[in-house]
């Protein structure tokens, strides 16, 4: 997370809302606080989360400079409804907006005007159609050379379909590009990825050639590889490949057109950035 992604009012907000003035936060004893981050994923008891001391409040405070946006908004949003839940006396409201402002911002679901304030919500579907596949994006990615080069042919063939007008077989090729996508990024990280499986289901991640593309988005947006629109429009895009069974298109009455057929292209391209700037954050597998 950039310096710039919380100011100093956005810290003090931060803090006042969760209660951080004594070196704690909330109620959280240091088992109970290792345990609500393991469900995300986090080993908050890390040494990297040290840095500044170790109390509950030192290692949260060191997170959100590290973390990444998306899984930073999902980890205060959950710190906040335990605050609004179990602590509810005393909350200002006037903060409690402001930091659902702040969650926001990180979710990617608002921009900072010139004046550094929260200004206009973004349109997700526009900033999906904005985007330009380009095939060295997937060179940046720690995918075996054979699958990248299947999924490279597979989205060139997916945009020749929508040029084509063939918009139901463009939405199925798409899928399956997100699905090898996530297939060959999650198989770099094994650990990480069961981890956060196991996390997200409450049971042990199977193999992966076993796993749904549900389960890949919902996984990896889990650990802030995937922003909240790719998750949005990620599922949105499975829904549609399902339409590969005739029955389950008539049943829906459904025909995918040219909005439809981009819009799922193009989720795919912004999977690949987001996947593409985890790695850059981590350090690729």
């Amino acid at each position: 997370m950039s310096s710039a992604a919380l100011n100093q009012l956005d810290r003090d907000v931060i803090e006042s809302v969760l209660q951080m003035g004594s070196g704690y936060v909330l109620d959280f004893s240091d088992r109970t606080f290792a345990e609500f981050f393991r469900d995300f994923a986090v080993e908050i008891d890390d040494e990297k989360y040290r840095v500044d001391g170790s109390s509950k409040a030192r290692r949260l405070r060191a997170f959100l400079r590290t973390a990444p946006p998306t899984l930073a908004a999902k980890v205060l949003h959950a710190l906040l409804e335990r605050r609004l839940l179990k602590l509810p006396d005393g909350v200002n409201q006037n903060e409690v907006a402001h930091y659902r402002a702040i969650i926001q911002r990180l979710s990617g679901q608002m921009t900072r005007g010139a004046s550094g304030g929260a200004s206009h919500a973004l349109d997700p579907e526009s900033e999906l159609l904005k985007r330009v596949f380009r095939p060295e994006l997937l060179a940046r990615l720690p995918l075996d050379a054979t699958l990248a080069a299947a999924l490279k042919a597979r989205m060139k063939e997916a945009h020749a379909c929508i040029e084509g007008k063939a918009y139901l077989a463009a939405v199925i090729l798409s899928g399956s590009v997100l699905e090898g996508l996530c297939l060959g990024y999650g198989s770099r990280v094994p650990e990480r990825v069961n981890r956060a499986y196991a996390a997200q289901y409450c049971k042990s991640a199977p193999p992966f050639h076993e796993w749904k593309l549900r389960e890949w988005i919902e996984v990896l947006g889990r650990l802030g590889d995937l922003s909240p629109n790719v998750e949005k429009f990620g599922q949105a895009l499975r829904d549609f490949r399902n339409y590969v069974h005739p029955a389950e298109q008539l049943a829906r009455c459904f025909t995918p057109d040219q909005h439809t057929a981009r819009i799922g292209f193009q989720v795919v391209i912004a999977a690949i950035e987001d996947l593409a700037r985890a790695c850059e954050r981590k350090g690729a597998p």
